[in-house]
């Protein structure tokens, strides 16, 4: 992932995952959203967190269903970010806070597709 960095796991376990990062002002997120004062667009912080969704719990699976998410603080360029997010199933619940844990980003979940393997796909045709 070019587009997040300085990316620090704090915890880890089968189900859950706690790391801080931040998104550099050179990011491609930035371009255009908001010239003189950039923020991270919601559909950025989406993709960010289905990368690392994907990265820390292997799975390839894709983006089926958004229960309920809220964006409640713009996200600067550079800010130190935490991301908690924790898998039950198909279902990631996520917070993205600060470090201190006194402002919150965003927050939600959503439901993962059902993953299909090489196999099931050669079937389908």
């Amino acid at each position: 992932m070019n587009k997040a960095s300085g990316e620090k796991i704090t915890e880890k376990t089968e189900n859950q995952v706690i790391l801080e990062f931040s998104v550099p002002k050179t990011s491609d997120y930035f371009d255009g959203h908001f010239p003189g004062f950039p923020i991270l667009p919601a559909v950025a912080q989406v993709d960010i967190i289905m990368q690392y969704v994907s990265r820390y719990f292997g799975t390839s699976a894709g983006l089926s269903e958004i229960k309920r998410i809220k964006f409640t603080t713009p996200v600067r360029p550079e800010i130190p970010l935490v991301l908690n997010f924790n898998k039950k199933e198909n279902i990631i619940s996520f917070t993205m806070n600060s470090q201190d844990g006194k402002i919150v980003y965003s927050a939600g979940t959503f439901v993962l597709c059902n993953e299909i393997t090489d196999q099931q796909r050669l079937n389908a045709n």
